[in-house]
C-alpha cells in the first residue's frame, strides 16, 4: 500500500541479503588474489632452470639450494692433456700398452739399453817387422831430422789425450780404426799407385817408436793415401792427437 512502512520481517530479509552479498564479494576477491599468487609462483619455477642454465655462476634457488653438496662432484680445472694434477702415469700403466694423456693416446715402451759402439769391421792389421839399425828402429816413413826434436807443448795437459781422441774419431778412425789398429771401415779401399795399401797399425811398436815431433810432422804433412791434416786441424789440435796416439796399445 502506498505510504505503508516496511515491516520488521522485510528489514531482516534485506539485512541478510546485504550481508550475503558482502560475503560473496569478499570471497570472490580473495579467490582472485590466490589465483594471481599461484600463477606468479608457477611462472617463477618454470623460469628458474632456464636462468640457471644460462648463468652457470648464479646460485641455485628453491629446492636446488637444499641439495646435498656431496651429491655432485667438485669442479676440477682441466688442461688440453686432462685434469690438472693428473697424468697418464699411475696405477694400471703397463709397458707396451696404450695409455691416455688427456684425450691423446700414448704408447709406453720399455726402456732400451744404450747402444754399444760398433766394432771395427776388420781384424787388427799385422804389425810391421821391426828392423834395428844403430840402436834405433828403422822407419818405413822417415820424418826429417829437425822434426824429431819437437816436443809436445800440451803433453802434460790433463785433458789433451781426451781432446785428441775426439778429433781422431772425426777424421782418422775411418781408416786407422777406433783403436788405431789399421782396421777402420775404409781400410779395405786405401791404395797407393793403384795398389792396395792398408793403413798403419798405430798401436804397433814401429809406429810408437816415432818421437812426438815425428808423429806431429807426419800428421801435418801426410803421405798418400793419408791426407795432410794441416788443412783440417790447427797446430794445437794436431798435438792433442799425438797425445791420444800415445795411449794406444797393441
Amino acid at each position: 500500500m502506498p505510504g505503508k512502512k516496511p515491516t520488521n520481517s522485510h528489514q531482516k530479509l534485506l539485512s541478510i541479503f546485504i550481508a550475503a552479498a558482502a560475503l560473496l564479494t569478499a570471497s570472490f576477491i580473495a579467490a582472485c588474489k590466490n589465483d594471481s599468487q599461484s600463477a606468479a609462483s608457477n611462472n617463477g619455477n618454470q623460469n628458474a632452470p632456464a636462468n640457471a642454465s644460462s648463468n652457470p655462476g648464479a646460485p641455485a634457488t628453491g629446492a636446488a639450494t637444499q641439495a646435498d653438496p656431496a651429491a655432485s662432484p667438485a669442479a676440477v680445472p682441466t688442461t688440453p692433456f686432462g685434469p690438472v694434477g693428473q697424468t697418464s702415469s699411475g696405477a694400471g700403466k703397463q709397458e707396451g700398452k696404450p695409455a691416455m694423456m688427456g684425450t691423446m693416446p700414448v704408447t709406453v715402451s720399455p726402456a732400451k739399453p744404450p747402444l754399444a759402439p760398433e766394432p771395427d769391421p776388420f781384424p787388427a792389421r799385422p804389425t810391421p817387422t821391426v828392423v834395428m839399425a844403430e840402436g834405433k828402429i828403422v822407419q818405413q816413413w822417415q820424418a826429417p831430422a829437425e822434426a824429431a826434436n819437437l816436443t809436445n807443448p800440451f803433453k802434460d795437459k790433463p785433458d789433451a789425450a781426451k781432446l785428441g781422441r775426439d778429433l781422431y774419431m772425426q777424421k782418422c778412425a775411418d781408416c786407422h780404426g777406433k783403436k788405431g789398429q789399421g782396421n777402420g771401415w775404409m781400410s779395405g779401399n786405401t791404395k797407393r799407385d793403384g795398389k792396395a795399401l792398408p793403413p798403419t797399425n798405430l798401436a804397433s811398436k814401429m809406429a810408437q817408436a816415432n818421437t812426438d815431433g815425428e808423429l806431429f810432422w807426419k800428421i801435418t804433412n801426410g803421405r798418400s793415401p793419408m791426407p795432410a791434416h794441416r788443412i783440417r786441424f790447427d797446430d794445437e789440435q794436431r798435438w792433442h792427437i799425438v797425445a791420444y796416439l800415445r795411449t794406444l796399445k797393441p
